[in-house]
């Protein structure tokens, strides 16, 4: 995965069998800080443990952001999902979404699906768009963060 990212993009593989649901990376880029947990799947199912799940919630509810990043073996594609949605993937996995539940005429995933691709072009950029839209968005104080509570591309988190 390194060698897909920007030289200039910090990351750091995360090797933890203490702190459950810790994801597997943490990347600072163009001064977004993210974690990205990664996984594989054979079938539509993505194995998610129910700490990663709490981790990632937790994160999020804290104004953090969180990815998984999964590959499904059998196909070339990559699909890039908030990690406030861990328990939407762990329960629905990659399956795609009823007729007419989505917009436009292509398949969609039943769980909101922030970018999908044949390659790594365009999945560095949504990290950071998310990442801009929500550090400092969450919470109250006098920081320069928004105060409406959007959490990221079209997600809303009731906190």
């Amino acid at each position: 995965m390194k060698g897909k990212l920007p030289p200039h993009w910090n990351t750091t593989r995360i090797e933890n069998r203490v702190g459950a649901g810790v994801p597997d990376v943490h990347i600072c880029a163009e001064g977004v800080p993210f974690w990205l947990e990664l996984k594989t799947t054979k079938t539509s199912r993505v194995n998610i443990s129910s700490s990663q799940v709490a981790w990632n919630f937790a994160y999020a509810k804290s104004g953090g952001v969180s990815f998984f990043l999964i590959h499904p073996l059998l196909s070339p594609n990559l699909y890039l999902f908030d990690g406030v949605h861990g328990r939407e993937l762990l329960d629905h996995g990659l399956r795609t979404a009823p007729p007419g539940s989505g917009s436009g005429s292509g398949s969609v995933t039943a769980v909101p699906c922030l970018w999908s691709g044949s390659d790594w072009s365009g999945v560095g950029d949504a990290m950071i768009e998310v990442g801009r839209g929500r550090v400092g968005a969450v919470g109250s104080g006098s920081g320069s963060g928004r105060r409406d509570g959007r959490v990221g591309v079209g997600a809303v988190v009731k906190l």
